[in-house]
């Protein structure tokens, strides 16, 4: 159901690493790692940013893929 990458950017730290969600083909969200931070925890705040989402299993879906980006900007950022 999701589109999901790491943008690049002229990102300087990691809190400015961009995470892309396309729900389909015209709608497109855009979070900051430290937003990323902020809801991925919290499948309310998850559904709350992104209007498709329409249940939990959606929500929860689109939070394992946040998780993975986390993850991913930590390893890059690890040694910096």
């Amino acid at each position: 159901m999701y589109y999901t990458y790491w943008c690049i950017t002229d990102a300087k730290n990691k809190n400015d690493e961009v995470f892309i969600c396309n729900t389909d083909i015209y709608k497109c969200y855009k979070f900051k790692y430290i937003e990323c931070k902020k809801i991925v925890e919290n499948l309310i705040a998850i559904k709350g940013k992104i209007n498709e989402i329409d249940d939990d299993e959606d929500a929860t879906e689109l939070q394992g893929y946040i998780k993975q980006f986390i993850t991913d900007v930590d390893t890059e950022y690890a040694n910096v």
